[in-house]
């Protein structure tokens, strides 16, 4: 997937001003447009225009755009490239997710400024996650140089190739491991049902086997390659094992696509994409849910 339009959407919080050095780091990487986005919040302005002047809303607007330009000259003052940059009043997720739509990459901070707002209602990040249909880098760290350590999270269904061919065009001189969580069905009633354990015990070896066989040959049909992603397998709870191996590795970008098993799911985010947006020390990179 080419990389040619980014948008970062900013509320001027400090996470944000991290995703926009990101951004403008990966503009500057995969030779990209950059759009920087903020969006006045329409109700706000409407209830501010009850209780000051007319024209003081206006004026607010005004000088949001002069912050939004001197946020955006000041990313770009090292790097020489031109920076697009766009201040709306609107609805604020609705904006972002239309100008997704003809983006490549969404590129947000993890945090707002509203933190009370975010535990009610869930962060701004994690509802364009849920929604865009474009990937949706969600930054936590202050970006310092291009990722150098990539996990992909691989649940080994239909459209897992793409999360891995996604970080390799996104992150190619990274080192990149491809990371499996597997269970064993009924493997709480086994002893129950009359099983040994050492019976027990070969077929998690052949799940686990068969899980590291099975990245290979992923990494294979993706890179060419089958050990240009380091495999890895662990039984266990998917975000638990990948927020684990995150850490363990250091990986300073964690890749994951959202798998929706609800109505509810497919509104808002997979559980394990959840939790691993909400507790990874690390970005994290949300592709959409493949089409049906």
């Amino acid at each position: 997937m080419a990389f040619n339009r980014i948008l970062s959407a900013t509320d001027f919080s400090a996470d944000a001003g991290a995703a926009l050095r990101r951004a403008v780091l990966l503009a500057s990487q995969h030779k990209a447009s950059l759009e920087v986005l903020h969006v006045v919040p329409e109700e706000s302005l409407q209830s501010l225009r009850q209780w000051v002047p007319v024209d003081c809303a206006d004026r607010i607007v005004v000088a949001v755009r002069e912050e939004l330009e001197g946020c955006a000259v000041g990313a770009a003052k090292h790097t020489g490239m031109r920076i697009d940059t766009r201040a709306t009043v609107g609805r604020v997720i609705d904006t972002i997710l239309e100008r997704a739509a003809a983006s490549d990459l969404v590129v947000i901070g993890a945090h707002g400024t509203n933190p009370l707002k975010d535990m009610v209602l869930g962060t701004t990040a994690e509802r364009i996650a849920g929604r865009s249909p474009a990937p949706v880098l969600v930054v936590r760290a202050p970006p310092a140089q291009p990722y150098s350590k990539v996990l992909v999270a691989v649940d080994l269904l239909p459209g897992a190739e793409e999360a891995l061919a996604l970080a390799l065009g996104f992150a190619p001189a990274a080192t990149l491991v491809a990371v499996h969580a597997f269970d064993i069905p009924f493997g709480g009633m086994l002893h129950r049902a009359g099983v040994t354990q050492p019976v027990i015990d070969q077929h998690r070896v052949r799940a686990h086997r068969d899980a590291l066989d099975r990245l290979a040959a992923l990494s294979r049909s993706v890179s060419g390659a089958a050990d240009r992603f380091l495999a890895y397998a662990e039984r266990g709870h998917p975000a638990a094992v990948i927020l684990e191996r995150q850490q363990a590795m250091g990986a300073d970008l964690v890749v994951i696509r959202k798998r929706a098993r609800s109505l509810a799911e497919a509104v808002f985010l997979g559980s394990v994409t959840r939790h691993v947006l909400a507790d990874a020390a690390s970005d994290v990179l949300v592709l959409a849910e493949p089409k049906r």
